[in-house]
């Protein structure tokens, strides 16, 4: 099970103890969470797509068989994960250039940048 959050409040948890059911053995203390943990195993399929497809958003478009919008949005989504652990500032350019090709409309990149402002 791969539990990033708490359930309750939804906020980070925090990895105190590692357990060894083999030999009964426990590590207690402050560990660090792997940078791959704070995705869903839906987002880590994503990830491993787009790095099979060598980054190629339309072939990513392709497979999944869902629109270009929402490859950029699900896209959009892991970049917001890795940039908050990061501690980097939310950029919207992305949104902006979909917006500006025509990929995706006003009300559209609002409810994205809305999204991505609640992350």
């Amino acid at each position: 099970m791969n539990l990033a959050n708490c359930p309750i409040c939804h906020r980070e948890l925090v990895i105190r103890e590692y357990h060894c059911p083999a030999c009964e053995v426990s590590f207690k203390g402050d560990f660090s969470r792997n940078w791959l943990e704070g995705f869903s195993a839906s987002q880590l399929e994503f990830i491993k797509l787009f790095l099979l497809v060598q980054g190629n958003l339309k072939e990513l478009q392709k497979r999944l068989g869902i629109s270009y919008p929402t490859v950029k949005n699900r896209l959009s989504e892991i970049i917001g994960i890795i940039t908050r652990e990061d501690g980097g500032v939310n950029d919207y350019s992305d949104i902006l250039a979909d917006l500006e090709g025509g990929f995706i409309d006003v009300e559209e990149a609002v409810n994205m940048i809305q999204k991505r402002r609640e992350q």
